[in-house]
Parts: structure tokens; sequence; C-alpha cells
């Protein structure tokens, strides 16, 4: 026979290896908060020099934004659910390491743009001083041609009177 306590022990057993094996929900320490804060510091800077070469940066600081959101989430939330504040952590610090990366392809677009522009304008500042000497030059001889070619069957007669 088995005493009546027995079962009672088994359960308290049970339960507190579950408890073990999943582990108690901790608070994020301060080198975790500085990992996340040191990553979105370093995406914000790569998001600075992307926008400096001309990138369009206005998605990019929109998920920085809401990095930043997540850290400022996780400090409020680490004392009273932990496991949370981990999680978003963990979410803030990894946006920030794929901003960080967008950043780079962002700052090649924006540096690739401008190099069009730069060439538009100068392609369209050149035809423009060309077309003003061809003008210069050949202007007179073309417009007494057109004004002949115009006025080719044009008959002056003297007035009646």
């Amino acid at each position: 026979m088995r005493p009546p306590w027995t079962g009672v022990l088994a359960l308290i057993a049970m339960i507190w290896l579950i408890s073990l094996s999943s582990g108690f929900a901790r608070a994020a320490t301060n080198g975790e908060f500085n990992t996340a804060t040191n990553a979105i510091e370093s995406a914000f800077v790569a998001v600075h020099n992307a926008g400096q070469n001309g990138g369009n940066v206005s998605e990019l600081v929109t998920e920085l934004n809401t990095a930043l959101n997540l850290l400022q989430k996780a400090q409020a939330e680490n004392a009273t659910n932990p496991t949370q504040a981990a999680t978003d952590l963990q979410n803030a610090t990894s946006m920030a390491e794929g901003v960080s990366a967008a950043s780079a392809s962002v700052a090649q677009a924006g540096n690739a743009a401008r190099r069009v522009t730069m060439a538009t304008s100068i392609g369209g500042a050149s035809a423009i001083v060309i077309a003003a000497v061809l003008i210069y030059i050949f202007g007179d001889r073309i417009f007494r041609r057109l004004w002949l070619f115009v006025y080719r069957n044009f008959v002056v007669r003297p007035p009646i009177g």
C-alpha cells in the first residue's frame, strides 16, 4: 500500500521538472539592450549615409522607427513581462540589421539616379548650346530659303489707282 501523500508529491515533482525544463522567464540584461541600441544606431547612420547619396530612405526610416518603438516597448515591459521584452528586443535587433543591409542597395540606387540626372542635364545643356550655334551660323541662310519656298508663287501687283 502506498501512502496517500505520494500522489501529491509526484504531482509537485512533475510540475517542478516541467518548470525547470521550460526555464523561468528572466529579465533582459543591459547587454541585450545595448546590443539592440547599437544595432539601431548603426542602422540610422547607414540610412543617413544612404540618404546623403540620394537614395529614397523613407521605407527604411519607417522600419527603423518601428524597431525603436519595439526597443522602448521592451524597456517598459521588461519588469512585468520579460519574455515579451526579450522577443521585442530580438525583433528590434533583427529589423535594425535588415535596415543596415538594405541601406547599401538604397545608396547604390541613389548614386545611379544621381548619375542619370547629371548625364541628362549635361546632355540637355549641350543640345541647347549646339542648337544655338547652328542657328547662329546657318539661321539666315535657312530663313531666306524658307521665305523663298513659302512665297515662291506670290505676285506683287502695283496698287490700282
